[in-house]
């Protein structure tokens, strides 16, 4: 009868035992669950951040244009006689390297528990004349043996207002393409910068590791549509 009773009772004592253990198991499973929903829907509050500024240049370049007092013609075969007028001007200009986590493209993948994969949207690129300077301005002359330096002043080829407005543009377009260039070169940096940035608020949100993919590509092949003259 003991024998029984003994029998009995270790039986009671394991299914007690298996209880505890299926009942922590759940718990366990339950809270890693709910810790598993917390990190995910921490990660996901990066696309509230909105622009994501990541990296700024600022350059310096002097840009000389070129004209003639008889146009292209003077240019092709009057250069002879009249020298071409130039115009230096300094640019001050300022790139801010932007990525907007709110687009459709920005995506955030959980790939493992607490390790996170986010497909950046193209980044966008803003930029802007800060300042600019003429440098140097030189009057078309006609050739020393025609008219003498004293009167060239008089009668030389100067520029005019509109002739200044026009070449400034042309200036600015080619300050432009040589931001295009720019950012062409930056491009690893910029990756890094928004690589470090994002990476640190991810693991101060329960994030274990995070890798990226970028697709800026798409938009430096057709980068008149992200480049904004904010000037």
């Amino acid at each position: 009868m003991t024998d029984i009773f003994s029998f009995v009772l270790i039986i009671l004592l394991l299914v007690c035992v298996f209880i505890v253990y299926k009942t922590n198991l759940q718990l366990q499973k339950a809270k890693n669950n709910e810790s598993k929903v917390e990190a995910v829907l921490k990660i996901e509050q990066l696309k509230s951040i909105g622009e994501l500024s990541v990296f700024q240049v600022y350059s310096k370049e002097i840009v000389t244009k070129t004209d003639h007092a008889f146009g292209n013609f003077g240019k092709e075969y009057l250069r002879w006689l009249v020298s071409e007028k130039k115009l230096s001007m300094i640019f001050e200009f300022e790139i801010n390297f932007v990525y907007d986590l709110t687009s459709e493209k920005m995506q955030i993948q959980e790939i493992a528990n607490s390790k996170f994969h986010i497909t950046m949207p193209p980044c966008k690129y803003k930029f802007s004349i800060a300042d600019m300077k003429f440098y140097d301005e030189k009057n078309g002359k006609f050739i020393p043996f025609l008219l003498p330096d004293s009167l060239n002043g008089f009668f030389g080829s100067s520029f005019r207002e509109d002739d200044k407005n026009k070449l400034i543009s042309e200036a600015k377009l080619e300050v432009e393409k040589m931001s295009l260039r720019l950012i062409r070169q930056l491009e690893s940096k910029i990756h890094k910068s928004a690589k470090d940035t994002l990476e640190a608020i991810a693991k101060s949100f329960g994030a274990i590791s995070v890798t990226f993919d970028f697709n800026d590509s798409e938009s430096l092949a057709d980068t008149n549509l992200e480049l904004k003259n904010i000037a």
